[in-house]
């Protein structure tokens, strides 16, 4: 059972998470990747086995429409979109944090709730006719 003296706590943890929430910067979702590639040129040195390829190209993995696309990132714009795609992930933790408090805190509402009312259930019991 909820302890009801935890409701100051717990609603400036929930007004914490609502202000990083506030602060939440440009969010890009799906992970941003390096990408190697050998080219078709039977001469060309990515052709050798222990060469990793042309690149790094970097790309970006995301769904749009619910089909899953890739995104060229140029090399300039790398840091700019790391940094996006941690704030989507610090948005989905956030999320996840402010709903677990949420939920703490409206059941240690409806426990002091209960309390005050003297109540233990407040389910009322219903009768169910059958038909004859």
């Amino acid at each position: 059972m909820p302890d009801p003296h935890h409701t100051p706590a717990l609603e400036q943890q929930r007004d914490r998470i609502r202000s990083q929430l506030a602060s939440i910067g440009d969010l890009r979702p799906g992970p941003l990747r390096e990408k190697f590639m050998r080219c078709g040129k039977p001469t060309c040195r990515c052709q050798h086995e222990q060469d990793p390829g042309h690149g790094p190209y970097f790309v970006l993995d995301c769904q749009t429409g619910g089909r899953k696309t890739t995104r060229s990132i140029p090399a300039d714009r790398v840091a700019e979109t790391r940094a996006q795609v941690e704030e989507c992930q610090r948005l989905r933790r956030l999320t996840s944090e402010l709903i677990e408090v949420s939920e703490q805190l409206c059941d240690t509402r409806l426990a002091e709730d209960k309390t005050a009312t003297g109540k233990k259930n407040s389910r009322q019991r219903v009768r169910r006719r059958h038909p004859s």
